[in-house]
Parts: C-alpha cells; sequence; structure tokens
C-alpha cells in the first residue's frame, strides 16, 4: 500500500521533532548519558533553527503561498538529511574528548555539515 504526502509529512514531522525531544527527556533522566545524547542535540540544532525561522515566517504570513509550501514540504524534503546527520552525530558521540559538554555540543553543531556532505558524496 503506498504511502500518502500527508502520512510523510507526519512520519518526518514526528521522527524529526521526536529525536530532540527524546535527547532533551534523555538528558534530564539519565545524567550518565549527558556526554553522548548532547553531540546528537548539537548536530541537529542547524535544522532545528531552519525549521524555526521558516515555522516563524509562516506564522507571520500564513497567506503566502511561499510560506505554505516551505512549511509543509521541510519535513519530507529534508527527511535525508536529517537522518545523515544524525547518524554522523551518533558516531562522533562514542569519541571520549572533549569532556565538556559545551565543547561536545560545539562539536556536534560543527559536525552537521560534515555529515551532510558525507552524505552527498555517497549519493
Amino acid at each position: 500500500m503506498p504511502v500518502s504526502e500527508t502520512e510523510m509529512l507526519w512520519g518526518a514531522l514526528v521522527f524529526e521533532l521526536g529525536v530532540p525531544t527524546a535527547a532533551i527527556m534523555v538528558m534530564l533522566r539519565a545524567p550518565r548519558l549527558r556526554k553522548f545524547v548532547i553531540v546528537v542535540l548539537g548536530a541537529v540544532t542547524p535544522l532545528l533553527l531552519l525549521y524555526g525561522a521558516v515555522a516563524v515566517a509562516f506564522l507571520l504570513s500564513p497567506s503566502d503561498k511561499g510560506s505554505i509550501f516551505a512549511f509543509y514540504a521541510m519535513w519530507v524534503m529534508s527527511f535525508f538529511a536529517y537522518a545523515a546527520i544524525l547518524v554522523g552525530s551518533i558516531a562522533l558521540a562514542f569519541v571520549p574528548r572533549p569532556s565538556n559538554l559545551y565543547a561536545r555540543f560545539f562539536i556536534g553543531f560543527a559536525s552537521a555539515p560534515l555529515s551532510y556532505a558525507l552524505l552527498n558524496i555517497v549519493f
């Protein structure tokens, strides 16, 4: 049975917002896993900032066709890039240094473009 556009939209939206939500919950409930999860959270932050900017543009002018398209299409169109960034950050989370949480967050943040570039090389 084929998947409809609405199902793809909601699936991507739940996954892409569920990962940072789960990461924050793990950080709050399992302090010993913070050093791993903070790298993942840092890596998905650039995409979350982009999603926030598009959502604000959509809320400020909900009748603009460009804003409507951008808001509803961004989830599905960025799914593979999000997945590549997530895989790269999970691999990077196993590197033990640096141990400072802020430094690990920015390591994850800086790894996002590298993970996306590796996606372009592979595909």
